[in-house]
């Protein structure tokens, strides 16, 4: 018995099936392609970003430069409350509330506590400020991921520098918020295979070591209390990214300043 061919109708859907799986799968391909291309974009950029940072260290190790027109400049009488350290004291907006200090920023970005301890008498003590919100630490600590094999020497000289950066504020007669060392945010994708959670870890160890500066002149103010989500990571809605502060956050943190800083200018 001679079986009858196809139809002409049955072959047209199975070229319309496999033209229709060519399609999905070049379309699969073309969105693996575009995502594997911004994330070298984002890598690239990224890079860049640490070798120009790289450079301008070489060029200016403390950074002494950046505020050199600012140390120049007389300064209006009352008393002056400094925020200092690294990024996270630059992105620090002033309190909108009255605190009784005139206020100047001397962040500096990407900065580690050897270059803030570098630069605390030109940057701090040489405006003779009533009181400094210190706030650094992150940019060491987040090296462990790097360099995990030399995670306990990091920790001990970034609990060192602080130490020193402290008593010298304090023994120049200036008060100390010493503020905690920020949980760490939520890490990206295209950040994960380069991080470590013992960071985490380090940045809850030289926290505790941090209590223990707490005197009469170094007043500890624990950013964790307001910005945690419960479970050891900055609040999400806080979050512009793993390592820093939308304004939301740095307005609940100075709900809770505003009241150390009355205290501070009586």
């Amino acid at each position: 018995m001679i079986e009858p061919a196809p139809t002409l109708h049955a072959s047209s859907a199975a070229t319309s099936r496999v033209d229709a799986r060519c399609r999905i799968a070049a379309w699969g391909l073309a969105v693996l392609l575009a995502v594997s291309v911004i994330g070298n974009l984002v890598l690239l950029r990224t890079a860049l970003g640490y070798f120009r940072n790289a450079l301008a260290i070489r060029l200016d190790p403390a950074g002494l430069k950046t505020y050199a027109a600012d140390r120049a400049k007389p300064l209006a009488g009352g008393p002056l409350l400094v925020f200092f350290g690294d990024s996270r004291a630059y992105m620090w907006p002033e309190p909108k509330e009255p605190t009784g200090f005139r206020i100047v920023n001397h962040g500096i970005g990407y900065q580690t506590t050897e270059q803030i301890l570098l630069r605390v008498d030109e940057d701090a003590v040489s405006l003779h400020p009533s009181a400094v919100v210190l706030e650094a630490g992150v940019n060491d600590l987040k090296t462990i991921a790097q360099m995990p094999d030399q995670r306990a020497q990091i920790v001990a000289d970034c609990e060192a520098n602080l130490s020193r950066i402290v008593d010298r504020l304090a023994s120049s007669g200036t008060t100390v918020v010493l503020v905690s060392i920020f949980e760490i945010g939520d890490v990206s994708l295209l950040k994960r295979p380069f991080w470590s959670e013992d960071v985490s870890a380090a940045v809850r160890e030289v926290n505790a070591f941090l209590a223990t500066l707490a005197g009469p002149k170094v007043v500890l103010f624990d950013a964790n209390k307001v910005l945690d989500d419960g479970h050891g990571h900055v609040l999400h809605d806080y979050q512009m990214d793993y390592l820093h502060l939308v304004a939301a956050g740095y307005s609940a943190l100075n709900a809770k300043l505003v009241p150390i800083l009355g205290t501070i200018a009586k």
